[in-house]
């Protein structure tokens, strides 16, 4: 029997769903449990990860400018009302374009990374420490990180909340009425 994400029949975006899962955030041990820095790229990293297609925001920046520089002309107001669509392909276009970008910023860069501090780890063995940061890292980590830095962080969160398989638990009685039909 084949799974949906593995028939070539489908299109490649439904190929793609659920990824599957290459490690987990509770395979992770920082050296500070209860405080965890998580590599997020600043707004200049940004900047240069993004790289030419800075050219896009041009459009954006001039009507911008516009706007400011020169408020009290009664000509630009009503360009702008006359051309709105202009102004909102313009604006909204390069904005919609910045927020994908930042979103899949991480998911884009080639090189293996430290998720701690964000330390090119180009050339360094699998399953070390960053020498930038102290802490351990391994490539298969880096990669879930990549594909959902929110996610990843959510689910190491979350994953002390898991009860432990060895430790026994005290179960009580259900305090709902039970159902007539012979379910709880």
């Amino acid at each position: 029997m084949t799974t949906p994400s593995n028939d070539p029949g489908l299109p490649p975006l439904i190929k793609q769903i659920p990824p599957t899962s290459v490690a987990s955030p509770s395979e992770l041990r920082p050296r500070d449990v209860g405080d965890v820095q998580w590599y997020k790229p600043s707004v200049s990293v940004t900047l240069n990860l993004l790289g030419w297609r800075w050219i896009f925001f041009l459009p954006a920046a001039g009507l911008i400018l516009l706007l400011f520089a020169w408020p009290w002309y009664l000509w630009l107001s009503q360009l702008i009302f006359v051309w709105w669509k202009l102004v909102v392909i313009a604006v909204v276009v390069p904005t919609g374009y910045a927020i994908n970008i930042t979103k899949n910023i991480l998911r884009n860069r080639k090189e293996p990374f430290c998720i701690h501090c964000g330390y090119d780890l180009s050339g360094l063995p699998d399953n070390h420490t960053c020498p930038e940061c102290g802490e351990l890292y391994n490539f298969r980590l880096i990669e879930e990180y990549k594909r959902d830095p929110h996610w990843f962080i959510e689910r190491y969160s979350k994953h002390k909340d898991i009860p432990l398989a060895d430790v026994p638990f005290e179960s009580r009685k259900s305090t709902r009425p039970r159902a007539k039909d012979g379910t709880s």
